[in-house]
């Protein structure tokens, strides 16, 4: 590419065999380039929409999930979460995976929220990561799992959140295996979720207290 020569999108030129996999499907096209001319294969990882469900309980805890990862060979504790059906409304998702997962529903439907979604890897997938935030919710029915998963709930003070999101950072950047009884963050889709949270409580922090001195 020379200096100054505006991008231009690949064009597709012919688009390979699918190999579906359980939860994946792969995909090998042919693309050329509008600037070379060059032509060249890509891989693409075709996967649904996913969502994350950052949930606190009537204590005001974050609800967390323990469960084995087959990616990395260890334990993970992530945000209740799943895969959307398609065309499926990311909150009715969020909302039953948090309830198969930890057995919990929203204290009011009302407060439950869509706080945005980003793409988990732009390079060679096209879906979508959700983040739903449940403010309160209250354990109402027995998990609801299915035949191969095994999940240990857990709850998170918001105090240390930070300490288990910077453990987490150091711990992997270091490649250190972590032991079972830590409880840190270091999938980087959960990562991206609580700063969703973190960003929408910044902005509806001081909008409570302005409506709450109105209100004395």
């Amino acid at each position: 590419m020379r200096e100054g020569e505006k991008l231009l999108p690949f064009v597709e030129v012919e688009q390979g065999p699918v190999e579906r996999k359980k939860i994946f499907a792969l995909r090998q096209d042919r693309v050329r380039s509008q600037l070379s001319g060059n032509e060249l294969v890509v891989d693409r990882l075709l996967a649904a929409d996913w969502v994350n469900v950052v949930a606190f309980d009537e204590d005001g805890r974050l609800l967390l999930v323990r469960q084995w990862r087959f990616g990395t060979q260890q334990f993970s504790v992530e945000l209740p979460a799943g895969g959307l059906d398609r065309g499926e409304d990311p909150i009715v998702g969020g909302l039953r995976e948090l309830e198969e997962e930890t057995g919990h529903t929203p204290v009011s439907r009302d407060d439950v929220v869509l706080l945005g979604a980003t793409r988990p890897n732009a390079a060679f997938m096209g879906n979508r990561c959700f983040t739903v935030l449940v403010p309160r919710c209250r354990k109402t029915t027995a998990q609801r799992l299915d035949a191969f998963e095994e999940v240990e709930v857990l709850t998170m003070s918001t105090d240390d959140i930070d300490a288990a999101l910077r453990t987490g950072a150091a711990r992997c950047a270091a490649g250190d295996s972590p032991s079972d009884v830590d409880v840190m963050l270091d999938n980087s889709l959960i990562v991206v979720a609580l700063q969703f949270w973190k960003l929408h409580a910044a902005v509806e922090t001081p909008k409570t207290a302005e409506q709450s001195a109105a209100s004395e």
